[in-house]
């Protein structure tokens, strides 16, 4: 357990120091606010379609030999068990915030707290940890994956109506063809028929490069994201908003533990439905170490969209995805140990 730690707190370390060239291209000017815009499109239109493909349709012989030996069926159900606990665990928080910030006099700022607590940097910061923790087993990131196509569609419904206050901003249109849910169809696709998967095809193996490489470049992306907003604002102001500690608590501890304790509710309840089947532990954990991530990159980019508190949205970020560093190591062994004595 202790080297499992040594190697989370490593991975923290690595993934801030790509925080470092963006903070300081920014400081000297040699990107500005149009480059921030441009580096996020990048990401969310790019590198994450990238990702999702990446996870479901380039194997090695010895990760597809693990997929096919649980069997189509078994996933299906698999994925269905980590949607609902992910579905599950964003509305209970959500029911949380509303309890928390009821008598908050500044609803925006409440529903970007809210916004924060409820949704983590699944995408960018989970794959890395959840690689590290299940020795990079590729069902885990594959639940993973799904616990993502929940956040998409609950960030494009639930997150646009927190950060605009009204539910007419809500478009099918913009829920539909996100780049997250296409790329999840096409995927699931090329996954459930593998005789149409031309990543996989022997002949055309070299064509894998693509999602591969594009698909590593998520992680550091978003740090220099990080970096590039950090130099933005004046650092003390990173510390000065009672709220954002608030939200802070909620996104890091709280929303880890009502997620395991429904993991472990629904681990109950579905041994019989599952079965027996290779890594099955995987199903519950990966929306629990999702949700032990940072809050999500998208909420100042939504805020600056729909200009709604993008500085409350900003400090808030920033100064949480900090404490992260904190709290992500001890948050994720914790769950690990705790998960060990009762399964």
């Amino acid at each position: 357990m202790l080297d499992m730690f040594i190697k989370v707190i490593l991975a923290i370390a690595v993934l801030l120091l790509f925080i470092v060239p963006g903070y300081v291209l920014k400081k000297v000017k040699l990107v500005d606010g149009s480059s921030k815009r441009a580096l996020s499109s990048i990401l969310l239109y790019v590198c994450q379609p990238a990702l999702i493909i990446n996870s479901f349709c380039v194997f090695s012989d010895e990760e597809w030999a693990v997929i096919s030996e649980l069997g189509s069926v078994a996933l299906l159900k698999n994925f269905f068990i980590a949607a609902v606990i992910s579905l599950a665990a964003m509305l209970a928080i959500f029911a949380v915030c509303k309890l928390v910030f009821i008598k908050y006099k500044d609803r925006d700022k409440a529903n970007i707290y809210s916004y924060i607590a409820i949704f983590s940097n699944c995408g960018f910061l989970g794959v890395p940890f959840i690689e590290i923790l299940t020795d990079g087993s590729i069902l885990a990131v594959m639940y993973l994956m799904i616990f993502n196509l929940v956040f998409a569609l609950v960030v494009w419904t639930l997150g646009v109506w927190l950060l605009t206050g009204d539910a007419r901003n809500i478009s099918l249109k913009k829920v539909l063809l996100n780049p997250s849910i296409i790329s999840m169809v096409i995927a699931l696709l090329l996954f459930f028929v593998p005789q149409i998967n031309f990543f996989m095809f022997d002949g055309i193996s070299e064509i894998r490069i693509l999602p591969e490489y594009l698909s590593t470049m998520t992680s550091p992306l978003s740090m220099i994201i990080v970096g590039i907003s950090m130099a933005e604002l004046p650092l003390k102001s990173l510390f000065t908003d009672a709220g954002t500690y608030i939200a802070g608590a909620l996104r890091l501890i709280v929303a880890p533990v009502v997620t395991f304790a429904l993991a472990a509710l629904f681990c109950v309840m579905c041994s019989g439905f599952l079965g027996q089947t290779p890594q099955g532990e995987y199903v519950y954990l990966a929306p629990v170490i999702a949700m032990c991530m940072s809050p999500a990159a998208t909420v100042v980019a939504m805020a600056e969209q729909y200009q709604k508190g993008e500085h409350t949205a900003t400090v808030a970020f920033i100064t949480n995805t900090l404490l992260s560093i904190i709290t992500v190591p001890l948050v994720l062994m914790a769950v690990l140990q705790l998960w060990g004595l009762i399964a």
